[in-house]
Parts: structure tokens; sequence; C-alpha cells
């Protein structure tokens, strides 16, 4: 009996010690390996969403004047808008609505896509 509880807690630390390993690094920015591998084990579906969201959450481009209504903007971000960044680098979260920000001094914009949205973009 008390071999197999052994060999379960080894299992599982061992099954914690992988997980970590393979976080994205880009997750590290905001968040340590403990967290990420809590949410990973506790909402897989929040960690799914947090991982994608590296890949499809933001669009950058330029700020069409003048084609339909008047965009309202959340704010400024002071950053490089030609560098290559993710809703992380910017420093902005994820809610459920599309954001909407100007790069400070330029004629660029981000779209932070609505969180609840992130897994249905492929």
């Amino acid at each position: 009996m008390i071999k197999k509880i052994i060999t379960i807690c080894f299992l599982s630390l061992a099954a914690i010690s992988y997980s970590q390993e393979k976080h994205d690094a880009r997750l590290l920015e905001r968040y340590t390996s403990e967290e990420l591998t809590t949410i990973q084990m506790e909402n897989p579906e929040e960690y799914e969403i947090l991982v994608h969201a590296l890949e499809v959450g933001i669009s950058i481009g330029d700020i069409q004047e003048g084609k339909g209504k008047d965009l309202v903007f959340d704010g400024e971000l002071d950053a490089d808008p030609s560098l290559d960044h993710t809703y992380i680098s910017l420093g902005v979260e994820l809610i459920n609505r599309y954001q909407y920000y100007k790069f400070k001094g330029t004629n660029k914009m981000v779209i932070i896509r609505p969180k609840n949205l992130i897994t249905q973009i492929r």
C-alpha cells in the first residue's frame, strides 16, 4: 500500500515538473510556472485560451480614417507597432469584448479580440 502511494506521488511530481517545462515562454512574462501549472490542471479551458491568444488574440494595422463610424479607443499604448507583440507584451488583459488601442505617435492601432471568442479563431 505504501509502495503504491509513493509511486503515485512520484508520478504526480513528474507530471507537474513536465508540465512546467512546456509552458510557452511568452506566458512567463506575466505568470509564474506554478501559476500556469495550476491553471492548466484546474482550468484547462482557461489555459487553452491564454496559449491560443498568444497567436490569434491581437491584430495590428493602420487606423482607417473616414470609413464608417468613428472608432472609440480604449487608450493609447507606448510601444513600437512594428515589433512582434502579444496581448501580454502590450500589457493588456483579455476580456469578453473587443478592445481598440492606438499606438502613441503613429497611425497604427491594435485590436484585442474578446476572450470568449479566442478558441473559435483558427
